[in-house]
């Protein structure tokens, strides 16, 4: 496949056309993709537009981190929880913001998947994470909680005490599991 081929195969939003198309993109010019794939996404469907941001996850360039931040905001829960799955997958921390942002998405598909990705991002994304814990609305609370679980940061201890009297019985949950992961949930209590 050529590059212009690979490239409108993708935009085509046809599976059976745009997954082969996906794996042939290593032996072309990503920059050049991703540069075609911004130009023609406002007049794109809603199936191309997932097929570029699944693309877009084997681009590692920041062109195609900017791309798929904006993604993040597609009318499509499809196309939103499919960038944010690429953001995970090249551990952008460009996106960090981005992803925290839609920790409290409308979809709780969406936010769920913007939890994983930070969560893959590590250390990069601890101190959105640390802010949605502490200031964010229940739900993004505790998808943040979540995310930190398998981070284990220790710069994320005080956040995490505090949240083990949070309202949100979630947040409690992973709060906990989150320090016990790192030595820190067992109390002694002497008889």
């Amino acid at each position: 496949m050529t590059g212009t081929s690979v490239v409108e195969a993708i935009l085509s939003g046809e599976d059976a056309q745009a997954e082969p198309a996906v794996s042939a993109l290593a032996d072309v010019d990503g920059q050049e993709a991703v540069s075609v794939f911004a130009q023609r996404l406002p007049e794109t469907h809603v199936d191309g537009r997932w097929w570029v941001a699944r693309a877009l996850a084997v681009i590692p360039t920041p062109q195609s981190v900017k791309l798929l931040v904006k993604l993040l905001d597609d009318p499509a829960t499809d196309v939103r929880a499919c960038a944010a799955l690429a953001l995970g997958e090249l551990a952008a921390a460009d996106g960090v913001d981005a992803l925290a942002a839609h920790l409290a998405d409308e979809s709780a598909h969406v936010s769920e998947v913007c939890a994983v990705a930070l969560s893959r991002i590590g250390a990069a994304a601890v101190p959105a994470l640390l802010r949605a814990l502490e200031k964010g609305d229940s739900l993004s609370r505790a998808r943040a909680a979540k995310a930190l679980v398998p981070i284990e940061s220790q710069e994320a201890i005080s956040a995490l005490i505090h949240a083990l009297d949070d309202e949100n019985a979630v947040v409690t949950y992973y709060a906990q599991d989150a320090l016990e992961r790192m030595g820190i949930g067992m109390i002694l209590v002497k008889p």
